[in-house]
Order: structure tokens, then sequence, then C-alpha cells
């Protein structure tokens, strides 16, 4: 626990230092641009809204960082400069935007099983007794008509007396419905067909297998009264295998039915097999977040076992050619992903991209970047924070476009562009002004769709600083009383920007 306490303030200042030194590293090259100016003021580095007029500490004993009027001024918003020794303490590296195909090698764990297609269940059809059995342990290998066992059954034998019976009468629906019983009692062709040549009934009536095939499960011994329920034997085919993988979640994007797979097996070292993705299962693993997966392989010599372990590489289908950049570019946050971008001569800036999908430590992007550019793959944590301070420190300096004043002024439309209404407004008494036609800039978030030359609106107009006038807000009025003719007043074309007073 001591530890842990020691090393979390060790590394929150050695972070604080390094950051200290990407934002002295920019704020020494703005200084050596312009040594004939003054700086504007002083900024903490670990705090952009702690500033002061001269030169000092900060809260948290670092010295403050000159800024000054010009610093990055033809550079985006959030562009920081890196001196080349500073770059190289940082190891800072980059690695391009490339457009290729992505691809995608799954290599997932398996286990071997029967194939269920193969497997055969043996049941008595009747109540009865093993008087012999052909098989004696699970793993024997059978083939399709070796015997199995030796039934007896007094249901057996009343069918087959039945079945004489009728012969011996002649009658051909009897005949016939006393043959359809012991073929539903499980007696062959062959067994049926030997008892209407001999008229002899047999007190054992011996069951062949119906597939070739191995043991899988033995419930029986000789002696043992079995009944329809109880399963006797159970057989599978090896000559095919089944493995079952499991997928994660997220990689099931890549998945599809007949894709290629490669099995290798610790059991045999240096030898793989071929096969192919046969079923998808439905279902995810709700503890696991995995997908089953099941791919058939050919098995002809046998030595592929059930409940081996085996390791699977699937092989998906190449994605269309995308921006790809490495993963380890990216950076992750709560509300979005960046990558820090290098602009060449030692400028970096922290841009937002949106990201698909990954594969071998490579990352779709999907927008924010352009093919050729180049992204930081290491350091990228500490530029992308001073990239993000920078881009505040701008924001505050950059002058508030809140207008200085604002009036409400009535008037009626003389004439509309995309981005700018001619309005015959009344006087503004306020301003001074007297009533008369302009041309008025409108701002870009005012829906001006619905109007039309002649209507009559309210209006809010914003002045700024720099004697610049804006629509800011427009309502069209039912009945306004301008108190001036058109007729009357003289017509101002002029833009509010180009200094026009009333």
């Amino acid at each position: 626990m001591l530890k842990k306490t020691v090393l979390i303030p060790v590394f929150t200042f050695l972070l604080g230092a390094l950051l200290t030194i990407v934002l002295v590293s920019r704020e020494s090259g703005s200084s050596q641009k312009n040594e004939s100016q003054e700086p504007l003021y002083w900024v903490a580095p670990m705090d952009a809204n702690y500033r002061k007029n001269a030169p000092g500490k900060s809260p948290m004993g670092m010295d403050l960082i000159p800024v000054y009027d010009n610093a990055n001024q033809d550079q985006p918003v959030g562009t920081v400069s890196i001196s080349p020794q500073i770059e190289n303490q940082l190891g800072v590296k980059t690695a391009s935007v490339v457009h290729e195909s992505l691809h995608q090698v799954l290599d997932v764990a398996g286990f071997l099983q029967y194939d269920d297609t193969s497997v055969q269940h043996y049941h008595s059809r009747t109540n009865g007794w093993i008087e012999k059995l052909y098989v004696y342990s699970v793993g024997d290998k059978i083939k399709q008509g070796q015997k199995l066992y030796d039934l007896y059954s007094p249901e057996l034998v009343y069918g087959q007396e039945e079945f004489i019976g009728a012969l011996n009468t002649g009658n051909k629906r009897l005949l016939q419905s006393s043959r359809l019983k012991l073929k539903a009692l499980g007696v062959n062709r062959e067994q049926i067909a030997l008892l209407e040549k001999t008229k002899k009934v047999k007190q054992n009536l011996t069951f062949y297998a119906k597939k070739s095939g191995y043991v899988s499960h033995l419930n029986v011994r000789e002696g043992m009264y079995v009944q329809p329920q109880i399963e006797m034997l159970a057989t599978a085919d090896l000559s095919t295998i089944w493995v079952l993988a499991e997928v994660f979640e997220s990689q099931l994007v890549w998945l599809d039915v007949g894709l290629p797979v490669t099995m290798s097996l610790k059991a045999f070292a240096g030898k793989s097999w071929q096969g192919k993705v046969d079923y998808i299962f439905p279902n995810v693993n709700a503890v696991n977040r995995t997908q089953q997966v099941r791919v058939v392989f050919d098995n002809p010599d046998l030595i592929l076992k059930p409940n081996m372990f085996a390791q699977l590489n699937i092989q998906t289908k190449p994605l269309p050619a995308s921006l790809l950049v490495p993963s380890n570019a990216i950076i992750i946050t709560g509300t979005n992903e960046r990558v820090v971008l290098s602009l060449g001569d030692g400028q970096y800036r922290s841009v937002i991209v949106t990201t698909g999908k990954q594969s071998q430590g490579l990352t779709q992007v999907l927008t924010g970047l352009k093919q050729g550019q180049r992204v930081v793959t290491s350091a990228q944590f500490l530029i992308d924070s001073e990239s993000n301070i920078t881009a505040e420190l701008v924001r505050i300096d950059t002058p508030k476009q809140d207008s200085i004043d604002r009036v409400w002024v009535h008037g009626t439309v003389q004439a509309i562009e995309p981005d700018a209404l001619t309005i015959a407004h009344e006087p503004i008494e306020k301003w001074q002004w007297s009533a008369m036609v302009m041309s008025l800039p409108i701002d870009e978030h005012v829906d001006i769709s619905t109007l039309k030359v002649g209507d009559e609106i309210g209006f809010c107009l914003d002045e700024f600083e720099n004697k610049q006038y804006v629509i800011s807000h427009v309502e069209q009025q039912t009945s306004v009383n301008i108190g001036v003719s058109v007729d009357r007043i003289k017509m101002h074309n002029a833009k509010p920007e180009q200094g026009m007073q009333p």
C-alpha cells in the first residue's frame, strides 16, 4: 500500500514535467520567432485558465510560460511546436496513413468430437433379455451388418408364432399384418424370409449393426433385462470429425460459413489439416461472450480422436481497401477517438477520427484523415494533452464574438440574399440612426427560408466592437408601422462591415 501511495505522486510529477517540456519547447520556439515582441501574458503549464501579466510561479510551483500574439498564427487551432531535441527526448515516432485492404486471421481454440450425423443409437423395441453380446467395450470397431447382440423377448416369440399361423391359414391380410408387426419389433427382412421358409420359431433373435463405426457408448452386458427406453449402445464414424471452437463476440463480424480453416494439434507436431467453417451457432454465450463455430475436417487415417485439443486459424475474407493506421495511434476518450497528426517541421495537432474494424495491429479510419498523412504512434498522449491545452489557450485569446450592443427593430424586406437581407427599417434612437434601407448580414443560424420580399419583420441587430452589424434573430410580423415610407428614404446598399454610419 505504501509503494502505491508513493508511486502515484511520482508518476503525476513526471507526467507534469514532460508536459512542461512540451509547453516550454513550444513557447521557446515561439519566443525565437517573436524576440522583438512583448508577451501578451504568462500562463501556467498545467492550468490554461491561470494567467498573469508578469513572470512568476504557478500554484503548482512551475514557471509561468509567455504567450505571444502571433504564436501558431499560420496553423489551425490546437497546433503545437516541438523542437527536434525534445522530439528525440520524448521518443516521438510516426507512421503513414495507408490505403490498403484489411484482413484478419482468427486464432481460436477448439475441441474435437464425433460427427453427429454419423452417430447411430441402438434400442430394443420390446422388453427382453440380452442372451449374447458381441460388443465388449467402448472404442470397439464394428462394420455394417456385424452382429451386436442376441435378444430373448416373449413378444418376439409370439410375433413369430402369429406369422407362422397366418402362413398356414393363407389369409393374405392376416399375413401382411403379422409381417408388419415383426418389422415393427426390429426383425429384418432376411430373418422374416428365413422364418417364412423354415416355419421354425427362434427363441433368441440376433440384431445387427446398421452403420460402420466405433462404439461410443455401451450400457448393457449379457443377461441384462432391457426396455425400449434404455439405450443399449451407440456408434459413431470417425472418417469425418467435428471441431467446436469459441470465437469472441468482437470477432463475429469476420465470420462466414465456408471460410477455410487450418488446424494443428500438439499431439502431431508439424502436421496440419484443412477444413472449412460448416456452421455458426445462433446464440452467444452469456458468460464468456463467445459464439460457437463448427468446423468439419476429413479424417481418412483416423488419427483424429474425439476430445483432442486443437488450434484453429480461420482465414477471413479481405475487406475493401480503406484508410489504415496503427492501432496504437488511436487515443480513446470517453467522448471520441483522436489521433495526433504530424504536420512536419515539429508541428503537431490532435484531430478527431471515426474508426472501424481492427486487425493485426491496424485500425480502419473512416473519417478525419487522408492517405499519406502521418500520425504519431509514440508519445502521442503527451502531445494530445498539449494540443488540447493549446486549443483552449487560443479560445481564451480570441476576442469574444458576443455583441456589445443589441437593438430590436421593425422593418420591411426589400431583397433576400443567401447571407444578407436588404431591409427598410424604422429609426433606431438608441444608436441615433434615422430610417433607411440597409443590406445587413444574417447570422448562419437564422432561418430565412420562409421570408419573401414585402414581408414586415421584427429583427434583432447586434453591434460588435469593429462596428460590424449582424441580424441575430428574425420574426415575421402581422402588422407593423414602420413609421417611414420607402419612397421617402434614401437607399443605402453599403454593407455594415464597410463602416457605414447613419
